[in-house]
C-alpha cells in the first residue's frame, strides 16, 4: 500500500525544505530526503526519476526531480512500502501523478489569491490517487496487459521474449544494461506476464536456470463498439445523434492504424480507474452527459474534465441533439487482442540450428507452444 507523498524544494538560502506532505500523518526524515536529492544531482542535476530504498524511513521512494534549472528545483516523492516498487504501477501512471502534482504547485504560485482552494483540490487528488494505487492489487486481465505497455522495462521484456526464451538472470542483465539501472525485483516486472498467462516460467535442469517462455502475444488496439453501433443503427439515442456517431466511427476507422504511441494512450485510459469505469459503462449503453450514473468515473477530477480528457484521446465523443441535450458515446472500444505467436516456431528451429539456443530449452518451448495452440483450438 502506498504510504503517501512528500514534496520538497531547494532554495539557496535554506537548502532543502518541505513544501507539502500527504497525508499529514506521514513522517518526513530530512536526512533521507537529502539522500534522495543527492542521488538526483550527482552528475548534471538534470530532471529525471530515481528509485531509492530508505531503510530508516522503511520506504521505497520513486522520486521525480524537476532539475536544477527549474525555479525552484523540486522533488516529488511517492512513498511506497519497503517491499514495493513503482513497477507495480508502471511509468505512465507515475508520470501522470508527478505531472498533476507539479501542475497544482505551479498554479498555487501563479494564483496566490486562490492558493487555499488549489491546495484543497490537490489534497483531494492525492487522497483519491492513494485509493487508485491500491486498486492495482485487483486489476482485470485487460488492465494487466495494459500494464506491460505502461512500463519501459516490461516492453523491453516483451521484445526480448518475442525473439526467444530467456533465463531470468539473462533478462535482468539485458534490462540493466539497456536502461542503465539496477533491477531490484524482477518478479514485479514479470507479474502481469505471469498472471495473464502470456508467459510461463519453468526450470530447465540441463542449464540449471529458470526460463521464461512466451506462449501468447498481444496488441492493444481499438475496434468499433458493437452494442453501441447496433443501438445507433436503430436511431438511438436520437436519429441525428445516431447519424453523427456512425459518421464519426467511419471517419475514425478509415484512417486508424495501431501504433506504439496509440498503445501508450490506450494503456493510460485502461489503467486510470475512473476512465476504465466509464469505458466499461459506455460499452453497454448510451447516456446523457448530465445523467451518467453516480459512482461511475467519480474520482479526483470533475466529470466534465474527465470526459474532455477521454474525448481528446478519441476514446469517446459527445454529441448534441436538436434539443441541445449532450449525449456521451464510446467512440472506440479498447481491447488487448491476443494471438498465437506462430512466428516463434521457425525462430526456435533456426536458433537451435545456429546453436544460439540449448536443445532442452528449444524442446520445452515447442512443447509449451503446442499445448497453448491445442488449448486455443479447444
Amino acid at each position: 500500500m502506498p504510504q503517501g507523498f512528500i514534496v520538497t524544494k531547494w532554495t539557496e538560502d535554506e537548502g532543502l525544505i518541505l513544501e507539502l506532505k500527504f497525508p499529514d500523518t506521514i513522517k518526513v526524515d530530512l536526512d533521507d530526503q537529502m539522500r534522495i536529492f543527492y542521488s538526483h544531482i550527482t552528475g548534471t542535476g538534470e530532471s529525471g526519476n530515481v528509485v531509492v530504498r530508505l531503510v530508516k524511513s522503511r520506504a521505497t521512494v520513486t522520486s521525480y526531480f524537476t532539475g536544477m534549472d527549474f525555479e525552484p528545483p523540486r522533488l516529488i516523492n511517492i512513498m511506497l512500502d519497503l517491499d514495493e516498487t513503482p513497477e507495480l504501477f508502471g511509468d505512465l501512471i507515475i508520470q501522470e501523478i508527478n505531472e498533476t502534482i507539479l501542475s497544482h504547485l505551479l498554479k498555487m504560485e501563479q494564483n496566490r489569491s486562490e492558493r487555499f482552494a488549489i491546495e484543497e483540490n490537490l489534497k483531494t487528488y492525492l487522497n483519491t490517487t492513494l485509493f487508485y494505487l491500491d486498486r492495482f492489487k485487483s486489476l482485470s486481465r485487460e488492465q494487466r496487459m495494459a500494464q506491460i505497455y505502461s512500463s519501459a522495462k516490461r516492453l523491453n521484456v516483451l521484445e526480448l521474449l518475442r525473439t526467444r526464451a530467456r533465463a531470468r538472470n539473462e533478462l535482468r542483465y539485458h534490462l540493466e544494461k539497456k536502461l542503465g539501472e539496477m533491477i531490484v525485483n524482477i518478479d514485479l516486472i514479470l507479474d502481469p506476464f505471469i498472471k495473464t498467462g502470456i508467459v510461463k516460467q519453468d526450470w530447465i535442469a540441463d542449464v540449471n536456470e529458470i526460463y521464461l517462455f512466451l506462449l501468447s502475444d498481444f496488441e492493444l488496439i481499438r475496434k468499433p463498439v458493437t452494442k453501441v453501433v447496433e443501438q445507433a443503427k436503430n436511431n438511438q439515442p436520437t436519429k441525428e445523434v445516431a447519424n453523427a456517431y456512425l459518421q464519426a466511427i467511419r471517419e475514425f476507422f478509415s484512417s486508424y492504424k495501431p501504433s506504439l504511441e496509440d498503445s501508450y494512450k490506450i494503456a493510460r485510459n485502461l489503467l486510470h480507474p475512473d476512465k476504465y469505469d466509464l469505458i466499461t459503462l459506455f460499452k453497454e449503453r448510451i447516456f446523457p452527459l448530465k445523467k451518467i450514473p453516480k459512482g461511475a468515473g467519480q474520482g479526483s477530477i470533475s466529470m466534465t474534465d474527465l470526459i474532455k480528457a477521454m474525448e481528446n484521446d478519441q476514446v469517446l465523443k459527445v454529441f448534441k441533439d436538436s434539443r441541445k441535450i449532450e449525449w456521451v458515446l464510446l467512440l472506440t472500444d479498447i481491447t488487448a487482442e491476443s494471438f498465437y505467436p506462430e512466428y516463434l516456431v521457425e525462430r526456435i528451429r533456426q536458433d537451435h540450428l545456429e546453436e544460439k539456443l540449448n536443445k532442452e530449452v528449444a524442446v520445452k518451448h515447442l512443447e509449451l507452444l503446442e499445448s497453448a495452440f491445442k488449448k486455443e483450438e479447444d
